[in-house]
């Protein structure tokens, strides 16, 4: 990363309530809000877009040398998945021949065929022995979730809309795109519990008067997962 990208992010407002909370860096905070306020924006019709998540974390390891490349470094925020060659597989092929029609814009929900593999997909493992059974048309293929969220939030009318913290961080971002929707946190009253019981979503949901909710389950990044009887409820 270059100089302007480092010092651009180490005065994130993240990065900031970090060095806050961590007062043998209180030094480091000083020198960044100097540099903060050192100019006006050139285009102040432009705002900052906050890093988050995975991005954020990720950005300040850059600071640090952290690379894919080197084997000193695991990116455990997306997990590091293994992309070189294993021992023992067949050979892969990096070759493939497309078709001119390929190449047009595709649909904006996918391709038929992928979304009836999905939608197969999903049947057989959370649909056997059910009468419903999800088709093609329950199917949407985005590049993204901020991007699935975005094409969810946009058919909405003008509603709240509640979102859990945790969560994913794209969530708030998200929901703040939309003048017809109007943001909600749901807290937790006991910051140690990772799942909000039942009777508390609904005691929270019927007082907000929400008209919607959006959560990840498994939560993302806890990996706690509402299930069972908690989710029937």
């Amino acid at each position: 990363m270059g100089d302007s990208s480092s010092q651009h992010d180490s005065v994130s407002e993240a990065h900031l309530m970090y060095l806050k909370y961590h007062r043998h860096h209180q030094s480091e905070m000083a020198e960044a809000m100097s540099r903060d306020h050192k100019k006006v924006p050139d285009f102040p019709m432009f705002h900052r877009v906050a890093k988050t998540g995975v991005i954020y974390a990720t950005s300040r390891a850059q600071c640090r040398g952290f690379s894919a490349e080197d084997p000193e470094w695991a990116n455990m925020g997306q997990g590091a998945p293994e992309t070189g060659p294993l021992e023992g597989a067949p050979k892969r092929s990096f070759e493939m021949n497309i078709e001119d029609a390929a190449l047009e814009y595709a649909p904006t929900t996918g391709l038929k065929e992928l979304r009836e593999k999905v939608a197969g997909y999903y049947n057989h493992l959370y649909r056997q022995g059910k009468e419903s059974q999800y088709s093609y048309e329950n199917i949407c293929i985005v590049p993204g979730g901020r991007a699935g969220i975005s094409r969810i939030m946009s058919t909405l009318g003008t509603t709240q809309v509640g979102y859990f913290s945790p969560d994913y961080t794209a969530y708030e971002q998200a929901l703040g795109l939309f003048v017809r929707i109007n943001p909600s946190p749901l807290l937790h009253r006991d910051v140690n519990e990772a799942l909000m019981p039942p009777e508390e979503f609904e005691f929270q949901t019927a007082g907000r008067g929400l008209g919607a909710v959006l959560l990840s389950n498994p939560c993302n990044p806890t990996g706690q997962s509402i299930e069972g009887e908690n989710l029937k409820e």
